[in-house]
């Protein structure tokens, strides 16, 4: 076993590593395309297993690996803190069929801010509307299926734009949940619009 708790055998992987920035983030850092070089010692096995999925999917190993980290870093991290439950697609879909829309509403209502205040508290990071859009709204986009997610100003105004394909009863639900937190990381009442399965947000 070597000091780095890899079995002896396994393989020093040396690559220029981005540093992780979500690949779905609205606004660019000047550094945002700096490279550091990283090495990393890994497991035959687990070396192998990255490059056939790369292979798999088409793209490098380095860029596997930064995906992976990435997503850690801005999606998996915040979800440890908030206590998820993974769903298959399936199950989430019967349950939301079988579940009735006041019902819907009902649980966004008991949820409110909460739990995502929690999960930043935990993570250090600020509770305020750029925090929400670069640590919560687009990684959910990127990652759970609850939504796609698009961000713009509009004068002084900030639009939120949420799409999704789960129907009426989710859109309820996304409604009063989405509402509640920027209720609580702004202190105003977003205006909100619904169209079909898009709903936006309006903060002033």
């Amino acid at each position: 076993m070597s000091a780095f708790g890899v079995p002896k055998g396994g393989t020093a992987v040396h690559y220029p590593f981005r540093e992780p920035r979500p690949p779905w983030s609205v606004k660019r850092d000047a550094d945002s395309d700096t490279f550091i070089h990283v090495s990393l010692r890994l497991p035959e096995r687990v070396r192998k297993q990255l490059k056939e999925e790369a292979k798999h999917r088409n793209i490098t190993l380095n860029s596997l690996i930064n995906a992976i980290l990435a997503k850690y870093i801005f999606f998996d991290k915040i979800v440890e803190g908030m206590n998820a439950i993974p769903l298959s697609g399936a199950f989430f879909r019967e349950w939301l069929e079988i579940t009735l829309t006041d019902e819907m509403e009902s649980i966004a209502k008991k949820l409110d801010a909460k739990v995502v205040r929690q999960s930043f508290a935990f993570q250090g990071i600020v509770f305020n509307l750029d925090n929400l859009i670069k640590h919560y709204f687009e990684p959910l986009s990127a990652h759970s299926g609850w939504y796609s997610f698009n961000t713009y100003l509009e004068g002084t105004s900030r639009k939120l734009v949420f799409r999704h394909s789960l129907g009426p009863k989710w859109t309820a639900f996304l409604k009063r949940y989405v509402a509640s937190i920027l209720r609580s990381a702004t202190g105003t009442e977003p205006e909100v619009m619904i169209e079909d399965e898009i709903l936006t947000c309006t903060c002033k």
